[in-house]
């Protein structure tokens, strides 16, 4: 069903061409916010039991100390976890503080270590409300069955599900934070629309009910949000709309060719990429905090060229993306909101996208869907032979 959809406001931006931000000084208030916000929860790990025990419990810190929201500690901990291994079985305890019970699981898998990431996901998830990454899910874009549709994985390549089978394609896809929906660019109609899919009662629906193009839809950390690409006014402009409402305001002003928007965890920023006639690059738009303010919008610089597909990482502190190195596309991450650069993969990678704890980033490379742990620098392939894989988007 299509909804009637509304122009709330447009808001005043700063410059048409954006101004390089000096000193970061825009940025001092989401630095305030995020020093105000919850600290991480302290976790104690209690000795666990049986023949494995002491493997498993070292184990299992080790995958917890990876987790963004969570301290390991000794001191004073909000949280307990106890538990028993013998034979590769595991039976993990989560308790609070006032000693209730969030849960007591025993898993059965056939290795010790895959026992281990699932009792570890069920803690991050019990503790923080995100998913781990056994529980998490990675969406993707495939043309295997002759047009390019969306599909969904888990982070060891299984449970692949087709989502979209739309005659002319989908592409571009954005799980929710929480999993239970999707939103995807479709081309049914032969123009680009930003659809929704809800993945548990599988109803579709368009975001927008405007003319010309309606693309790149990007959820906003809390998930009633959207930003995306809308030419209805003309020049393609980056938007944000309101789900509950819908209702959009815009928050760039170029005359360029926007596209790929993503969130700051913070919820107050927007990175895209621009290409103004010198090649794709990275800019930064700063939403207002109230509807008649201004956005500002300005340029970031990466030191390298053809920058597109920018994503924050968990935590904010870094921003991956594609860019050109040595003539051919390359996967790179920079500090945010400055800081070094480095080349994650070269060699034709592209469409990066962070893990639910920030260890790791998916993307593709000659068509294969690859997983990278930036801790031990070692990648693995999760999916190839299903035909040429790109856009991966991991859920958050």
């Amino acid at each position: 069903m299509r909804l009637p959809f509304l122009l709330a406001c447009l808001l005043a931006v700063s410059a048409a061409e954006a101004f390089e931000l000096p000193g970061w000084l825009r940025l001092q208030g989401a630095e305030k916010r995020e020093k105000s916000a919850a600290a991480p929860r302290r976790l104690g790990i209690s000795e666990f039991t049986g023949g494995t025990g002491g493997s498993a419990r070292r184990s299992l810190e080790r995958e917890l100390a990876a987790a963004s929201g969570i301290v390991v500690t000794v001191e004073q901990p909000e949280f307990q976890v106890s538990g028993s291994s013998v034979g590769g079985r595991v039976t993990g305890r989560l308790v609070d503080g006032a000693g209730k019970v969030l849960f007591e699981r025993t898993y059965a898998a056939p290795g010790l270590e895959e026992n281990l990431r699932l009792l570890a996901d069920d803690i991050i998830y019990s503790i923080t409300g995100k998913p781990g990454l056994a529980t998490s899910r990675i969406a993707f874009v495939s043309d295997r069955g002759g047009t390019r549709q969306i599909y969904l994985c888990d982070p060891q390549g299984g449970e692949v599900q087709q989502l979209t089978r739309h005659a002319h394609g989908a592409v571009s896809p954005s799980l929710s934070p929480d999993g239970s929906a999707i939103a995807f660019t479709s081309y049914r109609g032969g123009f680009p629309s930003v659809m929704l899919l809800d993945l548990g009662l599988g109803w579709e629906r368009s975001v927008t009910d405007t003319a010309g193009i309606n693309s790149g839809a990007a959820f906003s950390p809390e998930g009633r949000r959207l930003a995306l690409v809308m030419s209805f006014l003309g020049n393609p402009e980056i938007f944000v709309t309101d789900l509950n409402t819908n209702t959009a305001a815009c928050v760039s002003d170029t005359l360029g060719v926007p596209s790929g928007p993503a969130w700051h965890p913070n919820g107050r920023h927007i990175i895209f990429s621009d290409d103004r006639g010198r090649g794709p690059r990275l800019y930064l738009a700063e939403i207002p905090e109230k509807e008649d303010g201004e956005a500002r919008l300005y340029l970031w610089r990466t030191g390298h060229s053809f920058c597109t597909d920018p994503e924050f990482s968990p935590d904010g502190k870094q921003v991956a993306f594609t860019a050109r190195v040595h003539g051919r596309s390359a996967v790179v991450m920079r500090d945010f909101p400055s800081g070094r650069s480095r080349v994650v993969q070269g060699e034709g990678a592209e469409h990066p996208s962070w893990s639910p704890n920030g260890r790791h980033l998916c993307y593709t490379q000659h068509g294969a869907l690859y997983i990278h742990d930036l801790v031990s620098g070692q990648r693995r392939v999760v999916l190839s032979g299903h035909g040429t894989i790109t856009e991966p988007r991991w859920m958050r």
